[in-house]
């Protein structure tokens, strides 16, 4: 799902931030949509993706300091005008395993882990496997992908994408549908470590599974039920679920793969921390709010630096904390961000705290290029704001 690189990002980002901070000084006001960017700015460069025949739908929030901005343009379904809102549900894929981030941090900060726990002191067998040299896998290479672990469990996922086609998608949910916890669990007790973890990074959505089994383990807790306790209740998000209710799913939109084939929704028979997480942009701007308040012990450790031992998505400037991508910007900081892709949808999540900024942009279309056109808006409104500054 993860075909993505990071290389540019802080580029974009950062411009777009100082634009931003200029026009909220030219306006002088707080708490509308017009303090800090026009949305006719955004209308412009967002109407232009939409020409592109693949994509169906955008959305697109923003928060920076107290000012929000929701956009929502185009189609959920082509020619059925169901237009997204703050009400329309969708898929955020990896950008889950940012929640797991969350909570394994607040159960570090009340003694019920620790980063350098040895993963097995929280399964029932003994699965000597789980090591390499001596070399046991920790919490905290979970929270990096520095596991050693696969991609994916069952390892037949991993086969699949020998051939990718228009069908990828389906064969997966086929695979996942037929999966459990109990053949999760299983499948572990095979899985070969040939190098010291920690030491090697390789994206894993298996290392999230195993961080939301052991978060199960230490809360006695079901993760939904954990999720919606310590961070979906608390920060207003009442529409950020892993199983959605019967009257939530009718707003879930609607992915589309390539060619325009509707995709199927990412159902899962795990614990769905590495990609089942579904929300709306209201929910995510509240999301990014507690993001950005890094006088929150829990989130200040969430954003520090855990791994940084090599090149990562292409760009040495990248490290790794409790799931998320750091950078650095000269002048607004570190910027926090992922991305997430599924069969269906693509979108990303980028913060930058020191100057209380977020953003989130989302397509209900899962097709490889997607995500490299969402950054590309970004990129497009700062032309644009450069040109009238």
């Amino acid at each position: 799902y993860e075909q993505v690189k990071y290389k540019n990002m802080k580029i974009l980002v950062s411009t777009f931030l100082s634009l931003l901070v200029i026009g909220c000084n030219q306006t002088g006001s707080k708490k509308t949509q017009k303090s800090f960017l026009s949305p006719v700015t955004i209308d412009k460069i967002a109407k232009n993706l939409l020409n592109d025949t693949l994509i169906n739908a955008l959305s697109i929030g923003i928060y920076y300091k107290e000012d929000t901005l929701t956009r929502h343009y185009g189609e959920l379904d082509k020619l059925e005008n169901n237009i997204p809102s703050n009400e329309t549900i969708y898929e955020i894929a990896s950008v889950t395993k940012t929640f797991v981030g969350v909570l394994i941090a607040q159960a570090e900060m009340e003694g019920k882990l620790s980063l350098e726990d040895d993963i097995r002191k929280y399964l029932v067998a003994k699965y000597e496997n789980l090591e390499y040299n001596g070399n046991p896998i920790r919490i905290r290479h979970l929270l990096t992908h520095t596991s050693e672990l696969p991609k994916f469990l069952p390892e037949s996922i991993n086969e699949l994408f020998n051939e990718v086609n228009d069908d990828l998608p389906f064969r997966i949910a086929e695979v996942e549908n037929n999966y459990s916890k109990s053949k999760f669990l299983e499948d572990l007790k095979k899985v070969i470590i040939d190098s010291i973890p920690g030491t090697r990074f390789s994206y894993s959505n298996a290392d999230t599974e195993l961080a939301a089994f052991i978060l199960e383990k230490v809360y006695d807790k079901p993760f939904d039920s954990i999720l919606e306790e310590k961070i979906c209740s608390p920060f207003m998000m009442p529409n950020t679920k892993i199983n959605l209710s019967e009257s939530q799913k009718i707003r879930l939109a609607n992915g589309y793969c390539k060619n325009g084939i509707k995709a199927p929704h990412m159902s899962t028979k795990l614990w769905g921390a590495s990609g089942a997480g579904k929300s709306t942009i209201p929910d995510l701007i509240n999301y990014m709010k507690f993001q950005l308040d890094e006088s929150n012990e829990v989130i200040h450790k969430t954003h520090q630096t855990l791994y940084n031992n090599e090149i990562i998505y292409g760009d040495p400037n990248n490290e790794l904390g409790y799931f998320w991508i750091l950078n650095k910007d000269e002048d607004f900081g570190k910027s926090i961000s992922h991305h997430g892709g599924a069969f269906g949808t693509q979108n990303w999540l980028i913060l930058y705290p020191k100057e209380n900024f977020g953003i989130t942009i989302i397509s209900n279309q899962g097709d490889w290029q997607t995500a490299g056109k969402l950054l590309n808006v970004v990129n497009n409104i700062l032309v644009e704001i450069k040109k009238s500054a």
